[in-house]
């Protein structure tokens, strides 16, 4: 059974680090989820957190913006959440780089639309095989014009849509 007062507590978007550290050892796999989930939960308990039995905790903690570095390299060997640590704009360039040439299509998605890819994984991401890659590509802000001009002539048309939403292109 989840205490209510813990629930209530764990709304406060100004909860401390100290409190946030604490619960996330609690025994119910809500409390560190919500822990994992809350904005100002610190890298160190971040850190706990990736090492949790909870597939859903472990995804939570590959997406936080205060995940160390470190904490993401480590979970990039987890293929339950690799995609969720391509997302994350911490992964380190040279990570992002390794994703983006995963078997998997939506680790190389996830990294397509990283707003720190370079633009030369993007470049090679934009002549994927995969028409949902190229269209992350499309997607991603990032993208330099010239990408966007060949993806805006692509063999599939669901690629073309998504390159005319892109706002940079012409």
């Amino acid at each position: 059974m989840i205490n209510p007062e813990t629930l209530e507590l764990l709304k406060d978007t100004n909860l401390s680090s100290e409190i946030l550290d604490k619960l996330s050892k609690d025994e119910n796999s809500f409390v560190r989820v919500r822990v994992a989930a809350h904005v100002n939960t610190p890298a160190k308990a971040l850190d706990t957190l990736s090492k949790d039995e909870s597939k859903l905790v472990r995804e939570f903690v590959a997406e936080h913006l205060n995940t160390s570095v470190e904490t993401l390299i480590a979970l990039s060997e987890d293929r339950d959440i690799i995609s969720w640590v391509a997302g994350n704009p911490n992964t380190p360039l040279d990570l992002l780089e390794k994703l983006s040439k995963d078997r998997d299509e939506f680790v190389r998605v996830s990294a397509s639309v990283n707003p720190n890819i370079s633009n030369e994984i993007l470049d090679t991401l934009s002549k994927d095989e995969d028409e949902n890659v190229r269209a992350a590509v499309a997607k991603n802000p990032k993208t330099p014009v010239e990408i966007l001009a060949r993806l805006n002539k692509d063999t599939s048309e669901f690629v073309r849509e998504v390159t005319l939403e892109n706002p940079n292109t012409l």
